[in-house]
């Protein structure tokens, strides 16, 4: 199975670093990174292939820049993760898919599950906002494999101590999510 990880905004920050938190110094594009590129380790260390690539152009609005719409699907992928960081005040995990009903929705659930299942223990307010379907997310609208996007907390609440805390945690719990939905498609 070969999994396309996407971890949200701009390598680099340049020029889109995603949401930040100026007091600390953090981005989200930074915290993406880390969070997929442990991932990617876990997933290959389960037998995943896994190509992985950060580039704020989402299909074609920034020439010169990789698509990573076009390179998943042209990859092909089995299953697209693109991960980021929420802004905004709240609190918790949220996971979109184009379809609930669909592939993409079961992937979505399982994420989600995992990512509240590990976090909740170390922070009984981090919330679990759900699985919500937003097809208009050009990550999920134009890939043609089951794509999620992953919003793992929230940089400018109390989740800043699980972001910068338990980023391999995050990481861990993303990648059983994809096995837990792989060994479903196995059993089905």
């Amino acid at each position: 199975m070969r999994i396309f990880i996407n971890p949200g905004h701009a390598l680099g920050g340049d020029p889109d670093p995603g949401c930040i938190n100026p007091a600390l110094t953090l981005r989200e594009c930074d915290l993406a990174l880390t969070y997929g590129s442990l991932c990617g380790k876990y997933l290959e260390a389960a037998g995943l292939e896994v190509k992985l690539l950060q580039s704020h152009n989402l299909y074609g609005e920034a020439p010169g820049y990789p698509c990573v719409v076009d390179e998943a699907n042209n990859w092909p992928a089995d299953i697209f993760l693109s991960i980021h960081v929420n802004a905004g005040g709240g609190r918790g995990a949220e996971t979109y898919c184009y379809d609930l009903q669909g592939a993409g929705g079961r992937l979505a659930r399982a994420i989600q599950n995992q990512l509240v299942k590990t976090l909740s223990p170390f922070d009984p307010d981090y919330k679990d906002r759900g699985v919500k379907a937003h097809p208009s997310f050009c990550v999920l609208r134009n890939t043609t494999m089951p794509a999620v996007l992953i919003e793992t907390g929230f940089i400018d609440s109390e989740d800043v101590n699980l972001l910068t805390r338990h980023g391999d945690d995050i990481a861990r719990s993303i990648a059983r999510g994809v096995t837990d939905y792989a060994n479903f498609l196995v059993r089905a």
